[in-house]
C-alpha cells in the first residue's frame, strides 16, 4: 500500500486507474519518486506557463463557475485556490465578493498569477504543505491540480487541515480520453505509434486515475467528507487546425507534452501523423471542434 509523507498508509488505486499506456500504476510512490514529481512538474509548469496560458487558458475556466458554487464562494468567504495557474478562478472568485488566497508549485505562475491580478494574495507552495494555518479559510477549490499530485489522499487531507469545521471543498478533473478529446487525441496517437515515455518522465503520475468518477468519489469519500457529489459537465472548444492543436499542446500540457518533445524526430513526426488522422471526426469548417468533458467532486468537511 502508498505510504503519505508521515508513513501514513493510502489505498491502492483500484486496476480501472490506468496510465498512457494502458497499464497499470504502481502501486507504491517511493519519497524519491514523489520528489522528482514534484521537481517534474514545477520545472515543466515554469517551462510552459506561457504557452498555457495562450493555448489551454480558455479550457480550464469552464470549471470555475461549477467549482465556486459547489463551495459557495460568496461575499466575505475565505477561498483557497489550489493549484491556482495564472489565478483565473482567484480572480473570478474575488469578483463574487470572496476572499481568495491562491497557491501554486510553479513560481512562474505565481509571477503570471501577480501581475494579472494584484489584488489577490498568491503564494508558491505545495500541496502537501499549505502555507496556512489549521482552519484557515472558508472553502477550498482547486482547478484540474488533483492528477498532479504524488500523493492525492495526502493533499486533499492537506486541504482540509487548512479548513474550518463545516467549510465546503471541490476538485475538477478530467473525463477518460474518449470524450475529453484534447489530452485524448494526443493520448491516443503516442500509443498508436507504440512510443515509450522517456526515462526522464517521472513513473507513478495519477493523471489518469481520477478520470474515473468512482476512484474521484472514493479519494473523497475517503477522506471523511460528507455530502460527496460528483456533477459531470461537458462543452467544446475550438482549435484552429491539427498544426494549432499540436502547437498547442506541446507547448501547454506538462505531462501530455513530455511524451512527445523528448522523442526522436522520427518517432515525434510518426505521432503528428496519427493526432492528424485522430482528429480529422473533429474538423468542420470554422476550425476542429474538439469536445471537452470534466466532473466536479465536492463535500462538506464534517463539524
Amino acid at each position: 500500500m502508498p505510504m503519505a509523507p508521515g508513513g501514513r498508509s493510502l489505498p491502492v488505486p483500484s486496476r480501472a486507474c490506468r496510465d498512457w499506456e494502458g497499464s497499470t500504476m504502481p502501486a507504491r510512490l517511493s519519497p524519491e519518486d514523489a520528489a522528482r514529481l514534484r521537481d517534474y512538474e514545477r520545472r515543466r509548469h515554469d517551462e510552459l506557463a506561457e504557452g498555457y496560458q495562450r493555448f489551454f487558458a480558455p479550457v480550464t475556466p469552464l470549471a470555475i463557475g461549477p467549482l465556486l458554487e459547489a463551495v459557495s464562494a460568496g461575499p466575505g468567504v475565505r477561498l483557497l485556490d489550489v493549484a491556482a495557474g495564472a489565478g483565473a478562478l482567484s480572480a473570478e472568485a474575488a469578483r463574487r465578493g470572496a476572499r481568495p488566497i491562491g497557491v501554486d508549485l510553479s513560481p512562474r505562475m505565481v509571477e503570471l498569477a501577480r501581475s494579472r491580478h494584484p489584488g489577490i494574495d498568491f503564494r508558491v507552495g505545495e500541496v502537501e504543505q499549505l502555507p496556512l494555518g489549521d482552519g484557515a479559510v472558508d472553502a477550498v477549490a482547486c482547478a484540474f491540480g488533483l492528477g498532479h499530485f504524488p500523493y492525492p489522499e495526502a493533499a486533499v487531507a492537506e486541504c482540509l487541515r487548512v479548513l474550518a469545521p463545516g467549510g465546503r471543498v471541490a476538485f475538477s478533473w478530467w473525463d477518460a480520453s474518449e470524450r475529453q478529446r484534447i489530452q485524448g487525441l494526443f493520448r491516443e496517437a503516442v500509443a498508436e505509434v507504440g512510443a515509450e515515455a522517456p526515462p526522464l518522465v517521472p513513473k507513478g503520475h495519477s493523471s489518469l486515475r481520477f478520470c474515473d468518477p468512482g476512484e474521484l468519489r472514493r479519494l473523497l469519500e475517503g477522506a471523511g467528507l460528507a455530502e460527496v457529489t460528483i456533477a459531470e459537465h461537458g462543452a467544446t472548444h475550438l482549435v484552429a487546425d491539427v498544426d494549432a492543436l499540436w502547437q498547442g499542446g506541446l507547448g501547454s500540457l506538462a505531462l501530455t507534452s513530455s511524451l512527445i518533445v523528448f522523442q526522436d524526430a522520427a518517432t515525434q513526426a510518426a505521432i503528428r501523423a496519427a493526432l492528424e488522422r485522430r482528429a480529422a471526426p473533429y474538423r468542420t469548417p470554422e476550425g476542429l471542434r474538439l469536445p471537452i468533458a470534466f466532473r466536479v467532486g465536492a463535500g462538506r468537511k464534517p463539524g
